[in-house]
This record gives C-alpha cells, sequence and structure tokens, in this order.
C-alpha cells in the first residue's frame, strides 16, 4: 500500500485552511462599484458605436444589392445587429451604483451588478453571436450562387474562416471574462 507524499499532504492542509474574509469599507464597495460601472459603460458605447458603423455599412450593401439573396443577407445581418444592441442595452446596461447606503446593501448591488454582467458574457452565443448566423449563411449562399469559380470560392472560404475565428475569439474573450467575474464574486462572499 503506498503513502501519501508528502507535497500532497501540504498541498491538501493548504487548499483546506480556513480563509480570512477581506475587509472592505462602504466607501472602498462603491468606488469598486463605480469602476465598475464606467468600465461597462464604456465598453457599451464602444459596441453602440460599432453596431452603428456596420449597420450603416450594411444599409448600403442592401440598397446596392442587385439579388434577392444579397438583399436577404444584409437585412438578417442589419436585423442580427439592432438586436444585439438592444440586447445589450436591456440586459448590459450599467445601472448607477446608490450613493448614500450602508455596506450591505452597497455589497449586495456590486455584486448583483457583477452577477449580472456574468450572465450576460456567459450567455454570448445565444444573444451576440448567435442573432448574425442566419445572415452569414445568407451571405455565403448569395457568394457561392454568384460565382463558382475556385479562386471565388477560395477568397470566400477564407472570410468565412476568418469570421469563424472572429466568432471563437469573442467566445473565448467573453468566458475569460465570466471567469474573472466569477472569481471576484467569490472574493465578495468572504468579504460579507
Amino acid at each position: 500500500m503506498m503513502t501519501e507524499s508528502p507535497i500532497n499532504r501540504m498541498q491538501e492542509l493548504w487548499r483546506c485552511q480556513p480563509v480570512e474574509g477581506i475587509k472592505m469599507s462602504v466607501e472602498e464597495i462603491r468606488n469598486r462599484a463605480t469602476k465598475f460601472e464606467n468600465k461597462i459603460f464604456w465598453r457599451n458605447v464602444r459596441e453602440y458605436i460599432a453596431g452603428v458603423i456596420t449597420i450603416v455599412v450594411l444599409g448600403i450593401s442592401f440598397a446596392g444589392a442587385n439579388d434577392l439573396l444579397s438583399c436577404a443577407a444584409s437585412g438578417l445581418l442589419i436585423a442580427g445587429m439592432v438586436y444585439v444592441m438592444y440586447q445589450l442595452h436591456r440586459r448590459g446596461a450599467a445601472k448607477t451604483t446608490p450613493t448614500a447606503v450602508a455596506a450591505g446593501p452597497s455589497l449586495a448591488f456590486y455584486r448583483g451588478e457583477l452577477k449580472r454582467q456574468r450572465d450576460l458574457s456567459a450567455s454570448v452565443w445565444s444573444w451576440y453571436l448567435g442573432p448574425f448566423v442566419p445572415g452569414l449563411v445568407f451571405s455565403a449562399i448569395a457568394s457561392a450562387a454568384h460565382d463558382l469559380h475556385l479562386h471565388h470560392i477560395a477568397v470566400v472560404t477564407f472570410w468565412y474562416v476568418l469570421i469563424a475565428a472572429f466568432f471563437v475569439f469573442v467566445w473565448r474573450l467573453n468566458a475569460r471574462a465570466t471567469r474573472c467575474l466569477e472569481r471576484t464574486i467569490a472574493d465578495l462572499g468572504s468579504a460579507e
């Protein structure tokens, strides 16, 4: 029978030791919540600006389309962008930090905002990436219908591989943000 190594025992002792809670003043909680609120506000401003630019470009594409498939693709992509902007506003808008409250309500507000943003980033496929898929599929079909030459197919494939890579990048970026938010929420749990 093998005995447990000293390193494993030390790791287990370290893992099981009691954790001392983090002490935060009301002002520190409020400052963290305000900083988080500003970060979310500016993230949303960037997303709204990118969304408006995308809608304008797709609108020009829609107006200049010569066939029904291209019009449908542009229209679906515009609808997807409008849906994303709506969801970002509805589910991801920064809420104003309350000013004159005690530590408990301030901490509860801050934790609630962290959880709300965590849930938003964890569900990025359903509200941020997924709405673009129908338009991208129609766009790929429209591109294939226009020109079946090998060079054209290679160029279209290259662009869709880049789009897929961008989707994976956005998903991983949001998964990382979700993990960071979960750690912050867990750290706040020890502050109570």
